[in-house]
């Protein structure tokens, strides 16, 4: 619009300073082409006006003056616009919001403070519905993240206590949050991209008691893991007692099993001993030995005979 107008008023200042010096001498053509010339800044003008560029990663939001803000909006690259319309750019690029300050109350009507990093991004399809609310980022990040993050984080932490927001549900919490963000978000053309939280503080009084706490559980795990040792070697001895109970019965049994094997092959011997085998015995080692005598199957010779 500023183009336009510019243009005007240098075509309007040109055919001014042309009729004023313009004398009778000179011809009606000659005129004629001066007004051209007085016209085609006032031309350029409407050129310019009607010619949007929209940088990367933006898109651009229509408004005319007489139907007011548009729905559709301009992509990236060059576009042409009515004259009279104003393009506005809204960047779609993350940005970020610190926090601080950000309070949270807990089931347990505890407070924590915490220092947040807030990463969003403007939602291209629905870019004039932020600007129609809010015109500029910084009136996103004023109006809109810092109070949505706080009754976010209200709605999450008071559904766990002071000990489970700073300890083992922390990160089932922060969790919680981004899914409400990410919710309220959306409902106002935003997109979410990240929350990091710095710092989650809850006093110094709480800290201690949550430490004091934590090292009672870590006294509790270890007398429970000492426990669980002392149990474990006792039923290893045990495990061992008895193998060592089974080794030694076995041991008795294959014992009483060659005790048993050599007494039912001495019985075998004895009953395949008899009296004609005795003499046959006794027969075979005189001729071999001279004087012998047999005895359950022994021979017993007389070596001073054999000398």
């Amino acid at each position: 619009m500023s183009t336009l107008i510019a243009g005007l008023i240098i075509s309007i200042a040109l055919l001014a300073v042309i009729i004023y010096f313009n004398s009778k001498k000179d011809s009606n053509r000659k005129f004629r082409a001066n007004c051209v010339i007085a016209v085609l800044p006032l031309i350029t003008a409407f050129f310019i006006a009607s010619i949007a560029v929209i940088p990367a990663n933006s898109v651009g939001v229509q408004y005319s003056p007489f139907t007011g803000v548009k729905e559709e909006t301009l992509p990236e690259g060059w576009h042409f616009k009515g004259v009279f319309d104003t393009v506005y750019v809204i960047s779609t690029e993350v940005q970020t919001s610190n926090l601080t300050g950000i309070t949270g109350q807990t089931k347990d009507s505890q407070y924590v403070e915490m220092i947040i990093d807030v990463k969003y991004k403007v939602s291209p399809e629905k870019a004039f519905e932020v600007f129609k609310q809010y015109r500029t980022l910084q009136n996103v990040a004023t109006s809109l993240i810092s109070p949505t993050v706080q009754r976010s984080i209200e709605a999450i932490s008071t559904q766990y206590n002071i000990i489970e927001v700073l300890g083992e549900k922390r990160n089932e919490l922060y969790l919680g949050i981004e899914e409400e963000l990410t919710k309220r978000f959306a409902v106002n053309g935003i997109q979410f991209v990240s929350i990091n939280f710095a710092d989650t503080d809850a006093g110094s009084e709480i800290e201690k008691a949550i430490q004091d706490e934590a090292i009672a559980k870590k006294r509790v795990e270890t007398a429970e893991q000492e426990r669980l040792r002392v149990q474990i070697e006792a039923q290893q001895r045990v495990i061992e007692a008895s193998a060592d109970k089974e080794k030694a019965e076995i041991e008795a049994q294959i014992k009483l099993i060659e005790a048993q094997a050599e007494a039912q092959a001495n019985r075998l011997i004895a009953e395949s001993i008899t009296p004609e085998l005795l003499e046959k015995m006794e027969m075979e080692a005189r001729l071999k030995w001279g004087w012998v005598i047999v005895q359950g199957g022994s021979v017993i010779t007389d070596i001073r005979e054999t000398e």
